[in-house]
């Protein structure tokens, strides 16, 4: 259902917020923000559920607890997406704030079946900011919307007083067309793919802050081409971004009350990904990338669409299948697990 058009029934339904009203915040513990609540995992959507609550507005617009909303004129559908970006550090190996801000805009209208037609960059600076750091980011942006066509058409520019903020903040906004919202219904048997390996953004930012050595570069990039290669094969596409693989196939299990069956062995993810996230303690599932997607489709068009998506990428992979239940089974070695939402402070400041 749409973040906009839920009903008094279910915003009711917890009693928290009666019709026309809500209750107050109390000022407790247990009503402060925590980090966790941008980690991408389950506090993170508690937080939205709770923030869908409170909104009382009628309107045609669907989708809108997917990556984009949508809304239909004529005989197109329009969509529209919108994100803010944190970094640490703001560059690392292959990328930067802006290009992930660029990509993670764009990436949100094309998972949903859109052509992006235009972005806008809002920028808030800490005083003191260098002008050459942000220059470097301007240039990045540039640099992905030349490549994409796809132009930046509006913005705005704040700056706050120092330490107010952390050096730099971007949101990005997106709109784009399309003749169909790639939001099909999934079936049992039904093939989960996912476009390349798992994981490398956050461990090249990883790499970076705490000064380990590798080759690692993020794999940010606009998935334009990639999914226009294959939109009309595939029933639904998620990016993975905050939450990384763990998170994402949660997201769209629930979302179709299906159960995702995940071969391990099947799961792409570089040598070196591996070996960096098992010395810092942290599960490759739930790391974010910034230019991977998973996509659902037919048993019948799930060879075709992985042959497409190995022209871009080497790692793309079938790593599983639908099946009739709930959550994430994930086969391992040594049997099954549940692979559940992450929770907790993931990884703060990734994307």
């Amino acid at each position: 259902m749409s973040l906009l058009d839920k009903n008094n029934n279910d915003k009711n339904a917890d009693n928290n917020c009666p019709t026309g009203t809500c209750p107050p915040i109390k000022e407790s513990d247990e009503h402060i923000i925590k980090l966790s609540e941008g980690s991408g995992g389950k506090e993170m959507h508690r937080l939205i559920s709770e923030i869908r609550k409170r909104l009382d507005v009628k309107t045609e617009w669907t989708n809108s607890d997917d990556d984009s909303a949508v809304t239909k004129i004529g005989d197109k559908y329009f969509f529209f997406t919108t994100d803010s970006y944190i970094v640490t550090p703001i560059f690392f190996p292959g990328g930067d704030i802006g290009k992930i801000s660029f990509c993670g805009t764009v990436n949100d209208l094309v998972v949903q079946g859109a052509k992006p037609l235009g972005i806008s960059l809002s920028i808030v600076l800490e005083e003191g900011f260098k002008k050459n750091d942000l220059f470097k980011i301007i240039d990045s942006i540039n640099e992905m919307s030349k490549m994409t066509n796809i132009p930046i058409v509006t913005g705005d520019t704040k700056v706050m007083e120092n330490k107010s903020v952390d050096g730099i903040i971007i949101n990005t906004s997106g709109i784009g067309i399309g003749d169909f919202v790639l939001d099909k219904k999934l079936e049992e048997t039904d093939v989960i793919i996912v476009s390349g390996g798992i994981g490398e953004h956050g461990a090249a930012l990883l790499a970076k802050r705490f000064e380990i050595e590798t080759e690692l570069i993020t794999d940010s990039k606009p998935l334009v081409d990639e999914l226009h290669s294959v939109n009309t094969l595939i029933k639904q596409a998620k990016d993975i971004t905050r939450g990384g693989l763990a998170s994402v196939l949660n997201e769209i299990a629930s979302k179709n009350e299906v159960q995702f069956h995940i071969i391990e062995e099947n799961v792409p993810l570089l040598q070196e990904v591996r070996a960096l996230t098992n010395v810092l303690g942290i599960d490759a599932y739930n790391i974010a990338c910034e230019g991977r997607f998973v996509c659902i489709s037919s048993k019948q068009n799930a060879a075709t669409v992985l042959s497409k998506l190995k022209k871009f990428n080497a790692l793309s992979a079938v790593i599983g299948e639908v099946k009739n239940g709930k959550g994430v089974i994930v086969q391992t070695r040594f049997g099954t697990k549940v692979l559940s939402t992450p929770s907790g402070s993931i990884v703060p400041r990734i994307c």
